[in-house]
């Protein structure tokens, strides 16, 4: 023992300084907090900081104002304290209260110092703006005591927490980082414009709670170093830099497999620096796929085992020779197949490689397998016999789509040996070249067939990531960023279209444009809505109305209000009533603008060619509105109609678990303000009972004969309802819908995750079930619905679902 230092009470919590390698805070039982310097030859502390009134379980400086710390106690609160000496006032700054039981964990978070983590014994987290002085988000998920809290070392947003509920959970907070994340990404070389300083930190932190705007920059190390090495990657005219958005993307946000989603990206785009080591990947490009299995292979056959291991040797063999017989290398796998001791079989498959290397591996061998025999000994003969189509399909039986997919390339690629020719030779080379080419197809669909099932297996179990990999694997980059952006994922969707060169999804572009405007990250939102087919025209002109930055606005639009004015007449003259609305929005005539817009969707809607693109030119101007500003009739019918065309989107884009609530929503409003709503409420049934085909194909048929057999149903609609029958038995016949994986809405990252205790479980308005994964406060801050519902819903409606002309704003 070096040193002590006596307390009046047990010692629960110590930390050392992160900065100054004397210095060390204790908790005490007596509740109070203690400073003490190694340096110091006497054993008195050199603060006491009281203030609990029970004791202090945990202690933390922060890692960012040295003179910081924050103490977390039994009598469920949490301290925060000035120790520095120059001070002026009582140490005590911030007083944190809202757990309902003893407090435990504590952390500071790296990058952004005015947030604190802490957890409890009532089994949350808070995450607190102390700045402020307020919690800003309660997490419920674990059912005990929570103890521990800490961050990633290289991912600072990417956090873990421990409890006495036996589990580790981990965390990612993207939508407090995700406008920094855009930013960087839009404008990589000005991340240092981001970048704060401990000094103005902690002025915000020292000045009384909401005094002071907290700047809204990243202030930690790794940031600083991220932005150094930014600065350091050459600026290039061939596209955007892969390693730059790279290290970016994988500063700011964690998936499990984006190594993968790296080393698939950069395959495509032949960009082999940005292709990480194969050692750590489980996804592969095909162009690799065969390369990095035979590597695989090697290394399980020459891997030397210890003393006594002689059977595990041997089934490394046979493992390796089952990877290059799945790549169509039989010669190796004739040879591991008889270092492991199986030499008839090694001998039965050596002639599919030619009559000489058979002679060398046997004298003869004779065999049969029963119909039953394991796929490990019916694949060998499958595939010499040149019908490894067979072994894929085995493969897929067995949900061993891994295999199937190694299999199915291999054969695409012709590496496998082709069936034996029966009959007379081929007539002409033109027909032999015909059947080549007929096979190749053949095999390459069975191939991306496979890629397909992978991926609908992922997405099934909540893997949109692995699953967008599974398309990437072989090529198809449009289906990836679509799957990803279904699935809400907008960052990796539109990260994986500007790496591929492919147009970004609008409805991506205008949410994420969103969350850059509300962050007050104006110039971040313009650009991402330049890239919008309706940004030029519609989208930018309407931010410019909104946008503080006059300079901004005016690259945006060049016109005044009063120029909007006189747009008015002229638009309507022509007929031009999306202009018209945008006018009457530009003039800030907002009842006028309300009604010509309304008047145009309810005649639009009475056409039966009328599409999602001509109702949004309508509804984007109106959706600038400020609603509580206008009479209940303006407010109800701008909420019917994006409703109305919410629910059609939904219909057509196949997002069948948002369309009974869009349904529900309308019929909500239309009764209960009494509207002259121009579709009936029996063709809203038959767009929901058509649409429940997906799920259920019998009830949705028995849905839509009710409404035929209903004498109230409308004799024009009877056509209809008979063309969605046909249809619907039409598509039931060819074998039923697509999967998820390419159309409709996909499973969010942890969005399917068990629910919390019951007594803190959410219910969802739109469901009435307790809901799974995250859940999405609405802005009555009372009712709730789940993240994923959330994110989906603002895809095709941007108000919220109970009616009150909020906005809904998940991303």
């Amino acid at each position: 023992i070096l040193r002590k230092f006596a307390h009046p009470g047990a010692v629960i919590g110590v930390v050392w300084h992160p900065t100054q390698d004397n210095i060390l805070a204790t908790g005490c039982q007596d509740g109070s907090v203690r400073i003490w310097n190694t340096k110091e030859p006497n054993d008195r502390p050199q603060a006491v900081l009281q203030g609990h009134t029970a004791r202090v379980f945990n202690v933390a400086f922060h890692p960012i104002c040295p003179d910081l710390l924050a103490s977390g106690s039994d009598d469920q609160t949490i301290r925060i304290w000035n120790n520095n000496p120059a001070r002026q006032g009582p140490p005590e700054i911030r007083h944190l209260v809202g757990h309902t039981h003893n407090v435990r964990g504590l952390l500071w978070h790296n990058e952004l110092p005015f947030i604190l983590f802490s957890g409890s014994w009532d089994s949350t987290i808070r995450t607190w703006d102390v700045a402020a002085g307020v919690c800003i988000h309660c997490c419920y998920e674990h059912h005990a005591d929570v103890y521990g809290l800490n961050a990633h070392p290289q991912r600072p947003f990417f956090l873990v927490s421990s409890s006495r509920d036996t589990t580790l959970r981990f965390w990612t907070h993207e939508d407090i980082v995700r406008p920094f994340l855009l930013t960087c990404l839009l404008k990589p070389h000005q991340m240092s414009e981001l970048l704060g300083t401990p000094q103005e930190a902690m002025a915000v932190m020292t000045a009384p709670p909401g005094s002071v705007v907290a700047p809204k920059k990243l202030f930690g190390l790794q940031s600083r170093s991220l932005a150094e090495a930014i600065q350091k990657i050459p600026l290039g005219n061939e596209g955007p830099n892969m390693e730059m958005i790279k290290r970016i993307v994988s500063f700011f946000i964690y998936r499990l497999g984006l190594e993968d989603f790296w080393g698939l990206l950069g395959t495509i785009r032949g960009d082999q620096a940005a292709v990480v080591g194969t050692s750590s990947r489980v996804i592969f490009h095909e162009r690799e796929l065969v390369a990095c299995q035979k590597s695989k292979a090697l290394e399980l056959a020459s891997t030397k085992g210890g003393m006594g291991i002689a059977g595990k040797l041997e089934d490394r063999l046979l493992r390796a020779a089952q990877i290059m017989l799945r790549v169509g290398d039989i010669r190796s796998y004739c040879r591991f197949t008889a270092q492991a001791g199986h030499w008839e079989r090694a001998i039965c498959i050596a002639p599919a490689v030619s009559q000489k290397f058979w002679a060398d591996m046997c004298n003869e061998y004779i065999a049969t397998l029963s119909a039953s025999a394991d796929i490990e000994e019916c694949a060998p003969f499958w595939i010499a016999s040149g019908q490894a189509s067979r072994l894929v399909d085995a493969c897929v039986e067995r949900s061993e789509l891994d295999k199937a997919f190694v299999v199915a390339k291999a054969e695409a690629d012709s590496l496998l040996p082709a069936a034996p020719q029966i009959g007379g030779a081929v007539s002409s080379a033109a027909a032999a070249a015909s059947k080549k080419e007929e096979k190749e197809a053949a095999a390459r669909n069975k191939f991306e067939g496979v890629a397909a099932n992978l991926a609908q297996l992922h997405l099934d179990a909540g893997e949109p990531l692995q699953a967008a990999m599974c398309f990437l694997a072989v090529s198809q980059g449009e289906l990836a960023s679509s799957l990803l952006s279904r699935s809400h994922e907008p960052i990796l969707a539109y990260v994986t279209n500007l790496l591929l060169g492919l147009p970004q999804d609008p409805t991506d572009l205008k949410l994420l444009s969103g969350c850059a405007e509300r962050d007050g990250r104006w110039a971040v939102a313009g650009d991402l809505l330049r890239g919008h087919p309706l940004g030029e025209t519609l989208l930018l002109p309407l931010m410019a109305m909104r946008c503080p930055d006059q300079d901004l606005a005016r690259q945006w639009s060049g016109f005044s209000s009063e120029q909007y004015r006189e747009a008015i007449a002229s638009s309507l003259e022509a007929l031009d009533f999306a202009s018209a609305t945008l006018a009457a929005v530009g003039a800030d005539e907002k009842e006028r603008a309300a009604e010509i817009g309304v008047d145009a969707l309810y005649a639009m809607f009475q056409r039966p060619d009328w599409t999602i693109t001509e109702a949004r030119m309508i509804m984007e101007p109106l959706e600038c509105l400020p609603l509580s500003e206008m009479t209940v009739k303006a407010i109800a019918n701008v909420l019917a109609c994006s409703a109305y065309v919410g629910l059609v989107e939904a219909v057509q884009l196949g997002y069948h678990e948002l369309v009974y609530p869009l349904a529900q929503t309308l019929r909500n409003i239309v009764v209960h303000q009494n509207l002259p709503f121009p579709v009936s409420m029996a063709e809203v049934s038959m767009l929901e009972a058509a649409a429940s085909s997906a799920v259920n194909t019998a009830s949705s048929l028995q849905q839509l004969q009710s409404l035929l057999d209903s004498p109230e149903f409308p004799k024009q609609l009877r056509p209809v309802c008979e063309q969605h029958m046909a249809a619907i038995t039409q598509t039931q016949a060819a074998g039923g819908y697509p999967g998820s994986v390419y159309r409709g809405l996909g499973k969010m990252t942890g969005g399917q995750l068990p629910t919390c205790y019951k007594k803190y479980a959410k219910t969802s308005v739109l469901t009435n079930a307790l809901i799974k994964g995250p859940p999405f406060e609405l802005e009555d801050r009372k009712l709730h619905v789940s993240l994923v519902d959330a994110l989906s819903w603002a895809r095709v409606n941007s108000y919220s679902p109970l009616n009150t002309g909020c906005k809904i704003q998940p991303v």
